[in-house]
């Protein structure tokens, strides 16, 4: 029913060349990732890194990581213990060290000049995640929610994290490991029902064909999740213009012929490139701006969007915008829309126009900035050194200064980017480019 536990099968698709990062808790799963690993890399040649990521939440964490350095010692493997420090948030808690982890992985990988991060995802986790995103309605998000666990994706800084496992079951794995003598870990907190997983793991149980059947719906979802990526990267690519401010605009007639899952895909797009959320807005609420029940100038997903004259136009709403200083050598994400790098040895102001600050500019330069409409000024960024002049990176005729840089950043496509949607990073790549590597509309 599930793939055949055969090494050279399961990472046929890891480059060898360079690099490779095996990431390992101690439970069954990771522990028969690394052994499969080590059998598979022995045969190519490959060069193993093996890491544990310590969160610093549950003080079993520091056992387990000898553990695993123990394993990999015994495997002629290298072992290191990546640890998330300072302090923890209060609420979000998995989310967060989900975030962590992949950081504090990637950095690693930049360190060693790894392409490729390893993961012990299995066809249960896939069966899992599919039950509780259908739980809490994800259903409707045009199969992309319900696409699960990807085999293949991308990190913020577009290394490679690969998941071999995700054909296999954790039965498989275990008795895999049994066959051999080899232990594991158990976390005591996969037997606590206060997690929403462990219930629907518990609920499963050791139903292969349901887990299976589970899985090949997901299959089956990720492609349809592909097809609409590929048709919206499509639309995108042809027929969106990006001006200053930046402004961006699509005709209502591109969305002609399309099917009410591209359209709404397309615009969803849209608004995040322009409004910087982390996540797509509802289906719902773009369902409405499909059927005209919304005024023509609206707001969703921190983007106003002004549907007038034939064509859909996007831009920054005024409102929530940050002011930061970027200290030399500094790298923020601004607005959750922007890269800034100041590789200068200078300190930068950065933040939102001000009516004040554009009055001065216009009067400086004696004339109005081009921009149109007006209000696209307000969601524009500028950036200021000490007893420097204003420069607005997104606006005509504005000079960056040396060794400081400012990029467009699309979290919601970029940040963990299935291969489902690599169509769609490639439109938001080819964006960048079009706006200019200093952030120059070009």
């Amino acid at each position: 029913m599930f793939s055949r536990i055969n090494p050279l099968e399961l990472f046929k698709a890891v480059d060898s060349d360079n690099p490779v990062i095996v990431a390992v808790s101690g439970g069954s799963d990771s522990i028969a990732l690394l052994l499969l690993a080590s059998s598979w890399a022995k045969s190519v040649d490959a060069n193993l890194q093996v890491v544990t990521i310590d969160h610093g939440l549950r003080p079993e964490a520091a056992a387990e990581a000898a553990f695993v350095s123990g394993v990999s010692e015994g495997l002629n493997l290298p072992h290191l213990t990546l640890a998330w420090e300072g302090l923890k948030p209060e609420s979000g808690i998995s989310q967060a060290a989900r975030n962590a982890r992949y950081e504090l992985l990637e950095e690693f990988a930049y360190d060693i000049g790894a392409k490729t991060i390893l993961v012990g995802h299995t066809a249960n986790d896939q069966a899992e995640t599919i039950l509780m995103r259908n739980s809490r309605g994800e259903h409707g998000q045009q199969g992309r929610g319900l696409s699960g666990i990807s085999p293949l994706m991308l990190l913020p800084k577009r290394t490679q994290l690969l998941r071999p496992l995700l054909g296999t079951s954790r039965n498989s794995l275990r008795s895999y490991l049994k066959q051999i003598n080899q232990s594991w870990i158990e976390d005591p907190s996969n037997s606590d029902e206060a997690y929403e997983r462990v219930r629907i793991r518990n609920s499963l149980g050791d139903d292969e064909e349901r887990i299976f059947n589970i899985c090949k719906f997901a299959n089956l979802s990720g492609k349809l999740r592909k097809m609409l990526a590929d048709q919206a990267a499509s639309i995108l690519t042809k027929h969106v213009h990006v001006s200053e401010g930046p402004l961006y605009s699509i005709p209502a007639s591109a969305l002609d012929g399309l099917s009410t899952s591209v359209k709404k895909l397309v615009l969803q797009v849209l608004i995040a490139i322009a409004g910087g959320a982390e996540y797509f807005v509802p289906d719902g609420s773009i369902q409405r701006l499909l059927e005209g029940d919304c005024d023509n100038r609206v707001t969703m997903g921190h983007a106003v969007i002004e549907n007038a004259s034939g064509k859909f136009k996007f831009y920054r709403e005024k409102r929530n915008l940050p002011s930061v200083v970027v200290g030399p050598g500094d790298h923020i994400l601004w607005d959750g829309r922007y890269i800034v790098e100041n590789n200068s040895a200078s300190s930068y102001f950065c933040g939102p126009l001000s009516f004040g600050q554009l009055q001065d500019i216009e009067e400086t330069r004696g004339q109005k900035l081009s921009v149109k409409p007006r209000a696209v000024l307000g969601g524009t960024p500028y950036l200021c050194g000490d007893g420097d002049d204003i420069v607005l990176p997104f606006i005509k005729g504005f000079e960056m200064p040396a060794k400081l840089n400012i990029a467009l950043c699309v979290r919601s496509i970029e940040h963990f980017c299935p291969e489902y949607d690599f169509s769609l990073l490639e439109f938001v790549d080819a964006l960048k480019t079009r706006m200019g590597s200093f952030g120059h509309v070009g």
